[in-house]
């Protein structure tokens, strides 16, 4: 599953050196884009995770100033918010929204608090309930249907239909603890 991978420098990133260490780790070269001297993405597969958490930490040493790098399902002003707080919490490795987070709530700042709420605010009630028994039941979509007493069918194309209304695809282990997270945080009730 792709993510997109979000970075940030305190100071200016020398583009030739960042670009062959995205290149050597793998990273498609039509997927990186530069916003500015100090920010950016790339687009890549999930699992690339962990070769990047200890490739921003080589990145850091060479640059000589603190990175970070947010795995994120999409790119908006909320998880620019989280990435600018990964370089504060979560200096020099890849990490994910929850991550941050956590992270920030461990520290007494719940400024995520309501952007994760509107994350989930407008979609419809049958739709939260089947990804939250989705969840409640492992990601195991059998299990789930005959939780909530519905066809198979009925119940991928409800799934599909919170994946198209949300963009959070939680079949991902990260996108599914991000929606675990706003139900602990008391997002919603089943």
């Amino acid at each position: 599953m792709e993510k997109h991978f979000l970075f940030l420098s305190t100071n200016p990133i020398p583009r030739d050196y960042f670009l062959s260490c995205l290149l050597e780790a793998g990273i498609a070269e039509e997927s990186i884009e530069f916003f500015d001297d100090v920010s950016g993405e790339f687009i890549a597969e999930a699992n690339q995770s962990a070769i990047l958490d200890d490739l921003f930490s080589v990145l850091h040493d060479d640059i000589g100033a603190p990175l970070a790098c947010l795995a994120a399902h999409q790119r908006t002003s909320f998880e620019e918010k989280l990435l600018h707080n990964a370089l504060r919490y979560l200096p020099n490795q890849c990490c994910f929204p929850t991550d941050v987070i956590m992270r920030e709530i461990s520290f007494g700042n719940f400024t995520s608090f309501g952007p994760l709420m509107k994350l989930f605010k407008d979609v419809p009630r049958d739709l939260m309930l089947t990804a939250g028994t989705y969840l409640r039941c492992g990601l195991d979509a059998c299990l789930a249907a005959s939780k909530l007493i519905i066809h198979r069918n009925t119940f991928n194309y409800r799934l599909n239909a919170f994946i198209a209304k949300t963009g959070l695809d939680i079949r991902d282990y990260h996108n599914a603890l991000l929606l675990e997270l706003y139900f602990d945080l008391g997002g919603g009730r089943l």
